[in-house]
């Protein structure tokens, strides 16, 4: 199950008159926000909400606009990569009055970045399950975020700090694909054939023993095509394919290679 992430922009994006007066909480937000990164990039299923407009206009605002200092050297370094990572998935423009409580389109803003908040808040405010990602510099209370043009939305929100749960807690209690195995799949059953259908062992899985950490780490890389995710297990050199059957959670077998989608041959090379 994927699910979509909206940065905090302010988190990325800082008042550079208010960084000059004070610059200490701003190196604990670049603390957090790498937190934030190594949190994110371990969470597979997870999508970064930007267009590119508002990428391209982040990457001209300060801290980016001014010369590295040792300090800020790694923040803006995995900033920049993960504004750039292939998990950013874009949105149609839909230019609605929508404003937030909080306010998260701040008066240093340039125009067309608040213009860009404006977009990404009417994106946020007319689609489902969007989790909020901010911190605790930036964020002072521990209210969710809501939208509102007349009508109010509450946006999950996870505040990161340096003590407290990240989205990859939340990740994993909520979002990630569970593997669950189905025994009509026992590796010792081999395949076969009932009711008219071929019935597929899960080779990567011993019932017996009943440890799901390979099949699971199988679910956690796999690729979603159609209805179904598919993954490539070297050890028994065969594809698997996951079906859902409850909420998020998914039973796994040998598929044929026949029957992989021509796609997934290609993204596993094989």
């Amino acid at each position: 199950m994927e699910a979509k992430v909206v940065l905090d922009i302010s988190s990325v994006v800082w008042n550079e008159q208010d960084f000059n007066a004070n610059q200490i909480p701003y190196y604990s937000l670049a603390s957090e926000f790498i937190i934030f990164l190594q949190a994110f990039e371990s969470c597979n299923q997870l999508l970064f909400v930007a267009r590119n407009e508002l990428i391209h206009e982040i990457r001209g605002q300060f801290p980016y606009s001014i010369p590295n200092s040792a300090q800020l050297v790694t923040f803006k370094r995995r900033a920049l990569q993960f504004l750039s990572s292939k998990r950013v998935v874009s949105y149609n423009i839909n230019n609605q009055n929508i404003f937030s409580v909080p306010n998260i389109c701040h008066n240093y803003y340039s125009d067309t970045l608040k213009v860009e908040v404006k977009y990404l808040l009417s994106e946020m405010h007319n689609a489902e399950n969007y989790i909020f990602c901010t911190f605790r510099t930036c964020w002072q209370n521990n209210s969710n975020l809501q939208t509102n043009n007349g009508n109010s939305n509450t946006h999950k929100t996870i505040i990161h700090e340096d003590t407290k749960p990240t989205i990859q807690d939340y990740y994993l209690k909520h979002i990630r694909n569970v593997f669950e195995h189905n025994e009509k799949h026992d590796s010792n059953k081999g395949k076969r054939k009932e009711n008219n259908e071929w019935i597929y062992p899960l080779s990567c899985y011993d019932e017996r023993k009943k440890d799901t950490t390979i099949p699971q780490q199988l679910l956690d890389v796999a690729k979603l095509c159609g209805d179904e995710y598919y993954s490539y297990d070297t050890v028994n050199q065969t594809f698997v394919c996951f079906k859902n059957h409850q909420d998020n959670k998914y039973h796994g077998y040998d598929e044929d290679i026949n029957n992989v989608p021509p796609q997934i041959k290609n993204t596993f090379h094989k």
